[in-house]
């Protein structure tokens, strides 16, 4: 999940993928990572997480409307059962944020913020400049040009094979924790179906274009989802194929008394 950049021009930086979830198993290498985080003059998560203020309109969404009463009702009923969610409470949100919300409530919630929040904290917290790849309110224009309702749909689906979610959920933390990128990315790809376009290959060659506008006089510490890293449209072949040098930083055990990232 870590790997070494040298750009063409410029001061080496790190590359790191994370997850949007608040397991203990995505947390274990930090301590690994705040060394190369204070040495960076710039910490850059995918979103920029400085507060800001949602005046953007957008479409009203109610997942009651989707279906009947009873049908709703049931719904509700078997997402409290099974994942002990009640989709009450975030009714009027994108159904896609709904999905997310049922997979934070799968695993384990060890820490009050996710790893990438936590991250970013860290290097606030460290005083280091902190940048976005992208603005709070490109996420949201993106979210919002999402057509909701096959969304609706899995939704009813998750609610009545809970099992399948689990599985996924479980399988890409098990390929995080182990550093598969490639499988990671391939699970995110199938999972995004006909979204796969605006969700990860053209973000992509966003977030690269703006990561080839850093100042080269600095160093830094970039941080985007997982499944960004990998495949022929990822932004590891994409950094490669502008002329960067880039390594896989592999880490020792857990259990390593010294605690350092070994590069190979």
């Amino acid at each position: 999940m870590l790997w070494s950049l040298q750009p063409p021009e410029g001061k080496p930086s790190w590359l790191f993928g994370t997850m949007h979830i608040r397991d203990e198993r995505v947390y274990q290498f930090c301590q690994e990572l705040y060394p190369l985080i204070i040495e960076a003059d710039v910490y850059v998560g995918e979103m920029d997480l400085h507060p800001f203020d949602i005046q953007m309109n957008g479409p009203v969404y109610d997942l009651r409307n989707q279906f009947t009463t009873a049908g709703y009702q049931k719904i509700r009923k078997q997402l409290i059962k099974s994942f002990q969610f009640d989709v009450a409470r975030y009714l009027h949100l994108h159904p896609l944020m709904i999905l997310s919300g049922i997979t934070q409530n799968i695993l384990v919630n060890d820490h009050a913020v996710s790893l990438d929040e936590h991250l970013w904290n860290y290097a606030r917290d460290h005083h280091r400049q902190l940048q976005g790849l992208e603005t709070a309110q490109e996420q949201l224009a993106l979210l919002h040009s999402i057509d909701p309702k096959p969304l609706y749909k899995q939704i009813e689906t998750i609610s009545t094979r809970p099992s399948g979610i689990r599985k996924f959920t479980a399988r890409a933390l098990d390929y995080y924790t182990r550093g598969d990128i490639h499988l990671l990315y391939q699970m995110t790809r199938s999972s995004m179906h006909q979204l796969r376009k605006r969700i990860i290959y053209t973000r992509n060659e966003v977030m690269v274009a703006r990561m080839r506008s850093f100042n080269p006089g600095q160093s830094y510490f970039i941080t985007v989802g997982a499944g960004h890293l990998s495949g022929p449209m990822g932004i590891i072949s994409r950094l490669r194929n502008v002329g960067y040098k880039i390594r896989a930083v592999h880490f020792r055990p857990i259990a390593s008394e010294q605690g350092n990232a070994d590069l190979s």
